[in-house]
């Protein structure tokens, strides 16, 4: 008789017990990109933030969700600098363990050479290309500073659209 009432979907007898729900927590690290810019007398390109600590950084930012990595250094390039620029080869990443914090850092080559701040912006009072590290650098900028080879003069071209990194020269 139980038979037939499976069969038909109708159960009369104890109702197997709900699986207990798993909470999983996937482990997420806030990501920001950096863009190493090097004039012709290979001084590298600074930002100053305009609050804060005020320290010298070199420019990029935060990743936002769904945005690509090149996109991203892109819209903080200009965002900072006024600068346009094509994103080359991944120069150094910088593990924040302290902060769950990963920092990718990228050669980039501006299209033109001026550099504008935007009278308006509220995180960067000036830029610059610097010839030494300031006395006030970001903990970042110290690291990709003391780990750099020497100059970079070609840009490898990757698309935009790509989650794969071009391989590093």
């Amino acid at each position: 008789m139980v038979a037939l009432f499976r069969a038909f979907g109708v159960f009369y007898g104890p109702m197997p017990k709900p699986r207990p729900k798993i909470t999983r927590t996937r482990p997420t690290k806030e990501v920001s990109v950096m863009a190493w810019i090097e004039d012709a007398k290979q001084n590298v390109l600074l930002v100053r933030q305009a609050v804060g600590l005020r320290l010298w950084t070199l420019p990029g930012g935060k990743v936002k969700r769904g945005e690509s990595l090149v996109k991203a250094l892109k819209r903080e390039l200009y965002e900072e600098t006024g600068l346009r620029a094509q994103i080359g080869s991944l120069l150094g990443v910088l593990d924040r363990r302290d902060k769950d914090a990963i920092t990718l850092l990228f050669v980039a080559v501006p299209n033109k050479n001026s550099i504008k701040i935007k009278q308006n912006n509220k995180e960067i009072k000036s830029a610059d290309f610097q010839a030494s590290l300031p006395k006030k650098a970001s903990p970042s900028v110290k690291y990709f500073w003391s780990a750099r080879r020497g100059p970079v003069t070609e840009v490898r071209k990757i698309r935009a659209s790509t989650h794969q990194f071009p391989p590093i020269v």
